[in-house]
């Protein structure tokens, strides 16, 4: 086997297992397609749409939870 054949050989294995399964999940993925989900659903567009993805991007809830509900009342 020449040089060029081992050489051609590596680049391809070395490519292969560099690139990520094309049927994995990513978790970022998962996020945008829900968040694009959602945006669309609401038909926002423009400015609104655009801070509505950079909120739900960051995993930030968009309307904040009540607080009583959060921390139950002492006595």
């Amino acid at each position: 086997m020449t040089i060029a054949k081992k050489l051609a050989i590596a680049a391809s294995l070395a490519a292969l297992l560099l690139q990520p399964l094309a049927g994995q999940a990513n978790p970022q993925h998962d996020k945008m397609r829900n968040c694009n989900k959602t945006a669309k659903e609401k038909a926002l567009k423009g400015e609104p749409r655009k801070a509505f993805m950079k909120t739900c991007l960051s995993g930030k809830a968009t309307t904040p939870a009540p607080l009583a509900a959060a921390k139950p009342a002492k006595k």
